[in-house]
């Protein structure tokens, strides 16, 4: 008995994994989301509420394309697909402001459900809606220009993690689904056994999943797979996976999202960042916020090697720590960033900077260079 799941689906689940890990509320929608024309199935979404004033919450809605040559007509759909999605649900913003209420002590995966757990017939929030399509293999640059103009990110990520193709990965993931379910119907995985209200429906998934689709998975299947996913990738067999998967960050330059691989624990980062706010804020005199921005401090970075990646429009940057004077939580830090070719010109190639948040209000500010020397990492509150 093998189960019929796509590769497209299961990528985005990874997605979804690393938004969450990227401090979004991420998931998958338990219904289509209802726009002024007509109604979309989503596949990924992810949830911002880290808002600035004047600025309303980001909803990411996500399309994925896992590794596979370039298919420039099927790009191009992808794209076109996007942008009518989010054009035809921003003209169902209210004319009144309905925000999304994050309560405090909320549960994020609550605050998802509640959002996109029930059924409307058309949304009701004044959000901002961004598209971003993620892809770990080649994209038509015809269809990369397209998404660049009307104001949707394309994000490259890389098609081998943890030393595995995602292919692998994923031939792994549906070994695991196939073998969670005993003879007896009972499930194996602790998780999904406690939902004993969800038992049934993991059933009619598990036996609807046994034949070929025509057609996507139905919201609400989608959501439950996503949820046999999520038990299953903290599985020990996953773990090399689900480890690698929290360490990719998404940061930016100059706004747009980049990759970036690192090879510590997310923790190493944040402790890093303190510990050189704090020294650097007990040799001011004084913090006023209106006046002249200045770096709080340097911790150099170099560029060890470029090398091209499967899709010739991005480039892998490798780096690591090249300054004796590092907080000792970030000494070994090391990894890849995949950087679309079009960010960067013949300076900026060998010198750049790049913002990865890591909580609300810290950001790790990094610029690397190929000569040591000039290579800095700024922390910036």
């Amino acid at each position: 008995m093998s189960y019929h799941i796509s590769e497209d689906t299961l990528f985005e689940y990874m997605v979804a994994f690393i938004l969450r890990n990227n401090g979004y509320i991420a998931g998958v929608p338990r219904r289509k989301l209802g726009g002024r024309g007509t109604q979309h199935q989503i596949g990924v979404i992810g949830i911002d509420l880290n808002n600035s004033p004047f600025c309303l919450n980001t909803v990411l809605l996500v399309a994925s394309r896992g590794p596979s040559n370039s298919d420039p007509v099927n790009d191009m759909q992808i794209v076109r697909n996007l942008k009518a999605t989010i054009l035809d649900l921003e003209q169902t913003l209210p004319s009144r402001r309905e925000l999304i209420r994050d309560l405090l002590d909320n549960n994020r995966g609550d605050l998802f459900h509640r959002i996109y757990g029930g059924k409307k017939l058309k949304e009701t929030l004044t959000v901002n809606y961004v598209g971003g399509i993620f892809v770990a293999g080649e994209f038509s640059q015809p269809a990369w220009e397209y998404a660049n103009a009307h104001g949707i990110y394309v994000v490259h990520l890389p098609d081998t993690i943890a030393d595995n193709h995602i292919s692998l990965w994923q031939g792994k993931i549906r070994m695991l689904i196939k073998n969670i379910m005993n003879s007896d119907g009972s499930f194996k995985l602790p998780g999904l056994a406690k939902k004993t209200k969800k038992l049934p429906e993991f059933r009619e998934l598990l036996s609807l999943l046994q034949r070929p689709l025509t057609d996507d998975l139905p919201p609400e299947k989608s959501h439950d797979l996503f949820t046999i996913f999520n038990e299953l990738i903290r599985t020990e067999e996953m773990v090399p996976l689900s480890r690698s998967l929290s360490r990719i960050a998404l940061a930016t330059i100059n706004g747009y999202p980049v990759v970036l691989e690192y090879n510590l624990g997310y923790k190493s980062l944040v402790d890093a960042a303190l510990s050189i706010y704090e020294r650097k804020i007990r040799r001011l005199k004084s913090v006023a916020t209106a006046t002249t921005y200045k770096p709080l401090d340097v911790v150099h970075l170099k560029i060890t090697t470029v090398s091209p990646t499967m899709n010739n429009q991005v480039l892998k940057f490798d780096y690591g720590v090249s300054d004796e004077d590092v907080p000792t939580s970030i000494e070994g830090l090391a990894g890849s960033i995949y950087i679309p070719s079009t960010l960067l010109d013949k300076r900026s190639v060998k010198r750049f900077r790049l913002k990865m948040p890591l909580k609300a209000g810290l950001s790790l500010v990094c610029e690397f260079s190929s000569s040591p020397r000039e290579t800095a990492t700024k922390i910036s509150v």
